[in-house]
């Protein structure tokens, strides 16, 4: 179609990756932000593995992509001989942060940030380190409470821990937040990229699932029941912060695909 003379073009959606490594760990309560304002592509290598493979490789060939989200899952990094996709979440990572372009990245996608930062991710235990399954308030540092995105989530409300693998703060981040059991729960390496140990992303429709279906739950403080009735208390202020989230990495997703 032929455009009219000072007509003006609406301007391009932003594009947004999503990479998901398990059913059971979707976009959750960031969908409604980040699909509102952006087109998003899944990544789901767990489920056909050669054809994301491709998918992969064409994302890197053309660059066609302005950030990208990074999901949790029951798998460590470590285990890649096992599930031989996260070389391809990891392939994909490196791309963007060569790019610069903005990251999110969720519990196990923050190890495999950290990973691709150059920071090894290991089991807690190596440590000394419980599993940490439960609400904890994530303790912001003083970088974090001046950070726009994640000073969000400073207390009192409590967020979501899931998980026994940790890593040490990569060359060049910044500590944005700990917890009462793990010294690193949230980072930020340069203008847009964080890596975040909690799960922002989790909703009511999805709690009682990881309860009766991962092995982790076993560890959850209280018992299920209480973890049950702390993610009611958590659900409407979960939401609240998770669209605001969402808002400001498609705002960023944007500024990148504009070159500002």
């Amino acid at each position: 179609m032929t455009e009219t003379a000072g007509a003006q073009t609406a301007p391009r959606r932003s594009h947004l990756i999503v990479v998901q490594h398990h059913d059971r760990v979707p976009l959750g309560a960031l969908a409604p932000a980040l699909t509102l304002d952006a087109d998003v592509t899944f990544v789901r290598g767990y489920r056909a593995p050669a054809e994301a493979r491709a998918q992969v490789r064409a994302l890197i060939d053309s660059g066609g992509y302005d950030g990208m989200v990074v999901l949790g899952g029951p798998m460590g990094v470590y285990e890649a001989e096992r599930f031989p996709f996260l070389l391809d979440s990891l392939s994909l990572l490196e791309d963007a942060l060569r790019r610069g372009a903005p990251i999110l990245g969720l519990c196990l996608g923050s190890q495999l940030l950290s990973h691709a930062l150059g920071s090894p991710v290991f089991p807690g235990s190596e440590r000394g380190l419980p599993p940490e399954v439960g609400y904890f308030p994530a303790r912001l540092t003083g970088e974090g409470v001046a950070d726009p995105a994640a000073t969000l989530y400073a207390e009192p409300d409590p967020v979501l821990f899931w998980h026994r693998d940790t890593h040490d703060l990569p060359d060049g981040a910044v500590l944005l937040a700990t917890s009462d059991r793990y010294p690193l729960a949230a980072f930020r390496w340069g203008r847009w990229t964080y890596g975040f140990q909690f799960h922002l992303e989790i909703t009511m429709e999805w709690l009682p699932r990881w309860i009766e279906e991962s092995p982790l739950a076993e560890e959850a403080e209280g018992g299920a029941q209480e973890l049950l009735r702390a993610g009611g208390r958590c659900a409407a202020v979960n939401s609240e912060r998770a669209t605001a989230l969402g808002r400001q990495f498609v705002e960023h997703a944007r500024a990148f695909r504009e070159g500002l």
